[in-house]
């Protein structure tokens, strides 16, 4: 569903998933199986992909403003399924870092970033 303003302008947003160690660094593989990352909407699945080999990033463009949860799943993490819910505006781009330590392979935390993708 897009939205448009009265300008006739899509009034669309991102929402961009990133796997990180404690010292910052792309993390998107343990094992060899690459962390995948769920988006819902009000319970309902909207999609999923795999982070990037290379970035340990997941890109979900040209979303409709509204609520959001953002999970990072991996069998080999603890826990196996890390949840962060967001609201996204319109014209926004939303940055969800889960960060993990590498070693014990635990969540040390999750950060949220909102940027304007307004011109």
């Amino acid at each position: 569903m897009q939205i448009q303003s009265q300008t006739g302008v899509n009034q669309l947003a991102d929402i961009i998933a990133v796997i990180r160690n404690q010292q910052g660094a792309g993390m998107s593989s343990i094992d060899g199986e690459l962390v995948l990352i769920l988006l819902t909407s009000d319970r309902a699945f909207v999609d999923q992909q795999p982070v990037m080999l290379r970035s340990a990033i997941a890109i979900f463009a040209n979303l409709a403003p509204g609520h959001y949860a953002v999970i990072a799943r991996h069998p080999s993490l603890s826990p196996t399924e890390a949840v962060q819910d967001i609201l996204l505006g319109s014209n926004l781009m939303i940055g969800v870092k889960f960060i993990y330590s590498e070693t014990e392979r635990q969540l040390v935390r999750i950060e949220v970033q909102e940027e304007s993708l307004d011109v």
